[in-house]
């Protein structure tokens, strides 16, 4: 029941109901790859970013190109507008390590090379941050791999 209403609220772009609701149905199915793919851009959109860089890190490693495949179309993924809105409407903060760490998701679902962009931002602000450079090297490699084939 959770995850149906969590994406009705995903859908209506009600995305703290939403996160609410994904959370209560990640806990009962925790291996759940399409609930923590909404709930990523949940609690981007609700401002938790340790809370989206966990799960993030997390499908990322379990399956980077099941967030890389998604479709905006058949997964309702609002991933395109929200970039470019966050974009403009929080480039004040292009000095902030959340304003990047934010994008550097966000865009994974659009664009792998602006979110690796965005993630080696991230490791220039936090060089030292072993998440960031964790995702780099499992986005460099998912990269490699498309060249070889």
């Amino acid at each position: 029941m959770s995850e149906m209403l969590g994406n009705q609220y995903f859908l209506a772009r009600k995305y703290s109901l939403a996160a609410d609701e994904l959370e209560k149905a990640l806990s009962k199915n925790p291996t759940s790859k399409g609930i923590r793919r909404k709930l990523i851009i949940c609690e981007i959109q609700h401002g938790n970013i340790n809370r989206a860089l966990e799960l993030f890190v997390s499908l990322v490693e379990e399956d980077v190109a099941f967030i890389i495949d998604a479709d905006p179309i058949m997964d309702d993924c609002p991933c395109p507008e929200l970039v470019y809105d966050m974009e403009e409407q929080f480039s004040d903060n292009k000095n902030s390590l959340d304003y990047h760490l934010k994008l550097a998701m966000i865009w994974l679902y659009c664009d792998v090379n602006k979110s690796l962009q965005y993630f080696n931002l991230s490791l220039s602000m936090n060089g030292d941050n072993d998440l960031i450079k964790k995702i780099i090297n499992h986005l460099t490699s998912y990269l490699l791999k498309q060249e070889q084939t």
